[in-house]
């Protein structure tokens, strides 16, 4: 993704909360489905975490196609996971597929060495795992969480010269809204599914894109009447884009006049069990870009990755880079990550029944 200038960006939210998304915290590292040893203890062979990843190789699956931002994320901290891990080499590999769910099923069932970490679309394996998605072969309640490395919340927008050129006009639409998202069961998909089933919007979800950079080429050509897409995706089509919504319950500093989804219920006076439903659609959104590893890491390397993340989103020069790549960055340790996966699954029964796609 290349970078964005202020005035761009300006010009995308046209005018549009203040308190900034997300929260900073220490290199705190526990995951779920961690048992026994692996709880509380390092490696069987008593070799040190340092001593294990020094000159190996860590392989970093994408489940998207290169150019987005899941790929962008794994691409810019490489350099830094390899130098603060002192591994020889860290690998991306893309393997896009069936919305993210082929190459999270790859970094699920891969060896639990701590040599396979992955990017994952975190809110879409929740969702995944909320309404029994077909080919999904994980549980994120047993998955290996990572930190999450940034502070970028889910957005839609229309087009600026379009039918549709604010969230009111979508309450007031009387034909399908063409919705466009990345594939079946991602995270903006998702949240948008979600957001016009509250609304009671009529929608036709169009999600055949392997990431987020065709998504975006797709409405740049005039297709649909949305995209839902993160808030740095967005930002580098500056004013060919006007963001209509955050799906959020909090507001961003970024798009300080943006309304948040939860405002926007309260205001058009929906339900409580309608807004309540909205919050578990939230927290799971903030889960951002966590970072994942199979179940079964022992609990050494797991604190190892997660030093190493939080040292790289510190590291000066990885702050400049991801300033140029218009990256956000918002460090949860993997506690807090987990600890948000687990409270999502517990209150999945108030959220499932606004994920209807009408598929």
């Amino acid at each position: 993704m290349s970078a964005v200038t202020a005035m761009a960006f300006a010009a995308l939210v046209g005018g549009c909360g203040s308190a900034t998304q997300g929260e900073s915290g220490g290199s705190g590292s526990t995951t779920g489905g961690q048992t026994g040893a692996q709880a509380s203890g390092g490696s069987a062979s008593g070799e040190s975490a340092a001593d294990f990843y020094k000159g190996k190789i860590l392989q970093f699956i994408v489940p998207y196609g290169p150019g987005g931002g899941y790929d962008q994320w794994a691409r810019l901290i490489a350099p830094y996971l390899q130098k603060y891990l002192g591994v020889r080499q860290v690998q991306v590999e893309n393997v896009p597929g069936g919305g993210g769910l082929v190459g999270t099923n790859q970094i699920y069932a891969a060896k639990p060495d701590g040599l396979t970490i992955g990017d994952t679309n975190a809110g879409g394996d929740v969702f995944d795992q909320i309404v029994g998605a077909s080919g999904m072969n994980f549980d994120v309640t047993k998955m290996t969480w990572l930190a999450r490395p940034d502070d970028d919340p889910h957005i839609m927008a229309v087009h600026p010269g379009g039918k549709y050129t604010s969230f009111e006009d979508l309450e007031h639409a009387k034909e399908p809204i063409q919705a466009l998202a990345t594939g079946k069961g991602s995270s903006d998909y998702n949240a948008a599914v979600v957001t016009f089933n509250a609304f009671k919007i009529p929608f036709k979800m169009v999600a055949a894109f392997s990431g987020s950079s065709d998504e975006k080429a797709a409405f740049l050509r005039g297709n649909g009447d949305t995209s839902s897409l993160s808030a740095s995706d967005i930002a580098q089509i500056g004013n060919q884009a006007k963001v209509v919504i955050l799906e959020s319950g909090q507001s961003f500093s970024k798009l300080p006049n943006v309304p948040t989804v939860i405002q926007l219920a309260k205001q058009a006076g929906l339900s409580e069990n309608t807004i309540n439903a909205l919050n578990s659609m939230v927290n799971i959104m903030d889960l951002g870009h966590a970072f994942i590893a199979p179940p079964g890491v022992p609990a050494d390397r797991i604190k190892a990755l997660d030093d190493a993340i939080s040292k790289s989103l510190q590291d000066p020069k990885f702050v400049a880079a991801a300033k140029r790549a218009n990256l956000y960055i918002g460090y949860l340790p993997a506690s807090k990550v987990t600890q948000m996966v687990n409270q999502s699954m517990k209150t999945a029964s108030e959220l499932k029944p606004l994920l209807n796609d009408n598929s």
